[in-house]
């Protein structure tokens, strides 16, 4: 049904859930996104997890292509599209109720059996310009004034090593007046290929896909301990769609890429790298906001050396509304695959019935699991395996148990399960301080007690809140409506 993300577009159409289509003419870098937002939220709604509307911006005034933001913008439409089979009925998305595994059981499956892809010829026409520059043809959107320049959100990098190993991820692409950079995480797969690539006196040759199968972004979102080094995301897409991605070589370096995709850059990476901003930017220039809500101070990021930009005819370009509810989604659908995995490892993957990533938490930091607890020895089983599976997950900070008649999807629903059934005393289970992410300010050493000021940025305990209800006083707790 879903073979690329015009075909998405189609189904979630026919489903209830069409792209809204703007005509009036939209300036991608200035105040886009901050529109968005202001639609968005309001009295009783955050913007951080606000569901974001699907929207089709025909004339942008920058750039060459009509832009799409929002794919991504709920839990129910990621769920659609990832497993649109399975949705019965006509009903429009809102209200679809999907059967089968959840989000982490489904991810799971198709990491277990993926589908390799197949190389070949491209098959989809396309237009090639050799030496284009990005920040000419595209409609890189920006969220703030700070930010470091007009930025691609949806570029999936592909790469492959010598020894056949593939990495698809995705990083935030800055297009400068003459140049573009790219953040990578410096303990990444992706990190590790142009490192080895660079030790023979090279660059690593990439593609940057953007515009794809909703599938396949959501399998490049997942990380360890989910997946491993070596394992390729575009088999799990695969196998998400039961049927192998098609991969074209690229005109003008040795990579490859996805063949559907809307708009492909060809590229090369190596060590060289240059500050994320212009020459004349601000002493205090900031990154663009982070997933989590805040910004970062700017620095070196690594150069991205374009050789070639290709199309599909009638292209769509396609971003995410920098932090929010979209990014959440994509994170969060491979935090609850991990967190699933490593809760499968401590033994009690029986009593899982669901594992929800809040976007609150960005899609890393504020995780609920959904126990149905069969003994009383359940009681200390979860919160010995939750503690265990925490501990395993560096973007893990604050995991919730709660009982099978509780919603974690339902933010209210989850703090009454804190508010009516959690003990401090009891029921409040701590890890040791572990590495987590500096991205979250409330990890930085300058707040964290007894921390010396030249201590990592980064760390933090595992909080695990134990909101089920003992096995013993089930009826004691048993909800008026359920």
């Amino acid at each position: 049904m879903i073979r690329d993300l015009r075909s998405a577009l189609d189904v979630l159409a026919r489903a209830g859930d069409p792209v809204q289509v703007v005509d009036a003419p939209v300036d991608p870098r200035v105040g886009l996104i901050a529109g968005i937002f202001q639609t968005i939220s309001g009295p009783g709604r955050s913007w951080m997890t606000a569901e974001q509307p699907l929207q089709l911006y025909r004339q942008p005034l920058h750039g060459r292509f009509p832009l799409v933001t929002g794919l991504f913008g709920s839990r129910s439409r990621l769920r659609f599209l990832l497993d649109p089979e399975r949705h019965h009925g006509t009903e429009p998305i809102p209200g679809a109720r999907p059967t089968g595994p959840g989000n982490a059981a489904l991810l799971l499956n198709a990491i277990a059996a993926p589908r390799p892809v197949t190389r070949g010829p491209a098959a989809t026409p396309r237009t090639v310009i050799p030496g284009a520059n990005p920040g000419v043809w595209l409609p890189a959107t920006t969220c703030t004034a700070r930010d470091p320049g007009p930025t691609i959100t949806m570029g999936l990098v592909h790469a492959r090593d010598d020894a056949g190993r593939a990495n698809a991820s995705v990083h935030r692409i800055t297009l400068k007046r003459h140049s573009a950079t790219i953040g990578i995480n410096p303990t990444g797969h992706l990190a590790r290929m142009i490192a080895a690539a660079a030790a023979q006196g090279r660059r690593l040759p990439v593609s940057v896909n953007i515009g794809l199968d909703p599938a396949v972004y959501v399998a490049a979102a997942l990380s360890r301990p989910a997946m491993a080094y070596g394992d390729d995301e575009l088999a799990v897409a695969g196998a998400l769609r039961n049927r192998a991605l098609a991969l074209a070589p690229c005109f003008t370096n040795d990579a490859w890429f996805i063949d559907h995709a809307e708009i492909v850059i060809e590229a090369r990476l190596g060590p060289e790298t240059e500050p994320e901003h212009e020459a004349d930017a601000p002493p205090d220039a900031r990154t663009m906001p982070e997933y989590l809500g805040y910004t970062s101070p700017a620095g070196p990021v690594t150069t991205l050396h374009v050789d070639a930009l290709s199309h599909r005819p009638d292209a769509l370009y396609q971003a995410v509304t920098g932090p929010g509810r979209e990014q959440a989604e994509l994170l969060g659908a491979g935090q609850e695959a991990a967190m699933l995995k490593m809760l499968r490892k401590a033994g009690i993957g029986d009593l899982v019935r669901d594992v929800i990533a809040s976007p609150a938490g960005g899609g890393h930091l504020l995780t609920a699991i959904r126990l149905a607890k069969t003994t009383p020895a359940d009681d200390r089983r979860v919160v010995e395996a939750a503690c265990e599976a925490a501990s395993a997950l560096p973007a893990a900070k604050l995991v919730v148990l709660v009982d099978d008649d509780v919603d974690p999807r339902a933010g209210d629903d989850l703090l009454w399960a804190i508010a009516t059934r959690f003990h401090p005393a009891r029921d409040l289970h701590l890890t040791a301080e572990l590495p987590g992410t500096p991205l979250d300010p409330s990890q930085s050493a300058a707040v964290r007690p007894g921390a010396r000021g030249d201590d990592p940025d980064g760390l933090t305990a595992r909080q695990i809140l134990d909101c089920t209800v003992p096995f013993h006083l089930r009826d004691r707790f048993r909800r008026a409506f359920s």
